[in-house]
């Protein structure tokens, strides 16, 4: 079995952008096999590991792919640190997670530790909005106590005990082509409809729990056209589901609004990404990655996020999961990076947390 760096090179040196991660599951699954796993894939390509013991069975999980700028990475190691040469991503997110959870395995055959019944969720295409998990098949993951999502940006030893709720708002504006310089008045500008509907809209930070974003607006044509269409992406997430939809009800409103202004018409898609999910004080997986830091000697934290991870899906499919930090920061950027120290601790957090 390699040393857990070289895993974490080896698995950096693997291309695996969402939707293209056939080589890096490959690999995963050939180490797994190696390692006395069975292995089964789900239509979505999500890679499923199983390894029997004895206690109350538990279910490990983290994600193949990486953000599109992680391609073709090339990780230097100088002072301690992992980066990449600053001109991709280092695909640390999430693969020093993949690279812990199979060190963790191979320290558990060569050195023969009890252990628990262990489930593996490798899913795909996390990154484009946990399409991977929110297809698993969950008659693969087997009677599960509890689980652990291997994904959160930040030094080991800390456990997100809330999760926020996602949603996406699409909205088409229709509005009237008509030539700008000879009969404008003749035109409805979309552009104009979908800018009033922003200007009267809530954005960025609402509360300390809420925060909504216009990420896209897209109205092609040519400058001398009032413009008949205009495409726009929303996104809103919060801690509180009520304020989530006192917050998405608000855009919608504004969007028709707006629309009807100017006499137009808009079409609105609302769709649920993920919903939220919290752990207690009383979670058995939050008191076992408490224990485990403990006995390691690294500093134990709790946080919110407003982020999303598989942990979410997981959570209200009806397995309680709690996301941890994987050591890494700077992801989805060319300063994305990770300490050789919070990898190795990653590492032995793993293994202790699978001990029976």
């Amino acid at each position: 079995m390699q040393t857990l760096i070289d895993l974490f090179l080896a698995l950096v040196a693997i291309d695996s952008p969402s939707y293209q991660e056939d080589l890096i599951a490959l690999f995963v699954e050939q180490q797994l096999l190696s390692l006395g796993c069975a292995t089964v894939y789900d239509e979505a390509g999500n890679l499923y590991a199983t390894l029997p013991g004895s206690g109350e069975p538990l279910l490990f999980n983290a994600h193949l792919d990486t953000v599109a700028l992680a391609r073709g990475a090339k990780p230097i190691i100088a002072d301690g640190m992992i980066t990449s040469d600053g001109t991709t991503a280092l695909g640390a997110d999430d693969k020093a997670a993949v690279a812990a959870i199979l060190w963790a395995l191979g320290e558990i055959k060569k050195w023969d530790i009890p252990h628990r019944p262990l489930t593996i969720l490798f899913t795909v295409a996390e990154e484009e909005g946990l399409v991977g998990v929110s297809h698993m098949d969950t008659s693969l993951l087997g009677p599960v106590r509890y689980g652990y999502t291997l994904d959160v940006t930040g030094a080991v030893g800390t456990a997100v005990i809330q999760a926020a709720f996602h949603d996406m708002i699409e909205a088409t504006f229709t509005g009237k082509a008509a030539h700008a310089g000879f009969e404008p008045e003749k035109g409805v500008s979309a552009i104009m409809m979908a800018s009033r509907a922003i200007e009267g809209m809530k954005l960025l930070r609402i509360d300390e729990e809420t925060t909504a974003n216009v990420g896209s607006f897209i109205a092609e044509g040519a400058k001398n056209i009032v413009s008949p269409e205009a495409r726009l992406v929303f996104e809103a997430r919060s801690l509180d589901e009520h304020k989530l939809i006192a917050q998405t009800e608000e855009m919608k409103r504004m969007l028709k609004e707006a629309a009807t202004f100017f006499g137009g018409e808009v079409a609105i898609t609302h769709t649920r990404l993920y919903d939220g999910y919290r752990h207690s004080e009383e979670s058995e997986a939050l008191r076992h990655f408490a224990d485990v830091c403990t006995k390691l000697d690294i500093p134990f934290a709790t946080k919110t996020t407003l982020g999303g991870s598989d942990a979410n899906v997981l959570n209200n499919v009806g397995i309680p999961t709690l996301a941890i930090t994987s050591g890494y920061s700077g992801a989805h950027s060319t300063s994305e990076r990770i300490a050789i120290a919070d990898l190795e601790a990653l590492g032995r957090v793993t293994v202790e947390l699978m001990r029976a």
